[in-house]
């Protein structure tokens, strides 16, 4: 009886876009999430086929990153995902969460410089939206 409720309930299509954003569990491992990211609903190698960067997006809600370094790269093999969010302003804001499990040196400086593009991509996108503004307002310069 459970086995054919197991089969007819409605379970959601794979298929389906992903409605919240994904997020890392560190706790799984670098190989584990990179098998978890393949497989993620709407997942998809970035343009130019890179196999370590992995993105999904629910367009105008929010779109995710995942990078993956490789042999040879400094602090690998650690995981990072950088999500972004549409805020009700326009702004997009960057988010991000690493996962390292090599020389805790180099993931820290990682950690540090993924906190510093975040900032960056936020402040850019902030720029972008007020440029915006400035055209659309009839108060904003020629």
């Amino acid at each position: 009886m459970t086995l054919a409720l197991v089969a007819l309930w409605p379970w959601p299509a794979l298929s389906e876009p992903v409605s919240a954003a994904p997020d890392l569990d560190c706790s799984m491992g670098f190989e584990a999430l990179r098998n978890w990211a393949a497989w993620v609903p709407g997942a998809e190698q970035v343009s130019g086929g890179n196999p370590n960067v992995v993105a999904v997006a629910q367009p105008d809600v929010w779109r995710v990153e995942i990078t993956f370094t490789k042999q040879g790269d400094a602090a690998h093999p650690a995981v990072t995902l950088r999500k972004f969010v549409k805020q009700v302003t326009g702004v997009w804001t960057a988010q991000s969460k690493v996962c390292g499990y090599g020389d805790q040196a180099q993931f820290q400086a990682l950690v540090a410089g993924a906190k510093a593009e975040d900032s960056r991509l936020t402040n850019l996108s902030r720029a972008e939206v007020e440029e915006q503004k400035k055209k659309l307002s009839p108060l904003g310069s020629p």
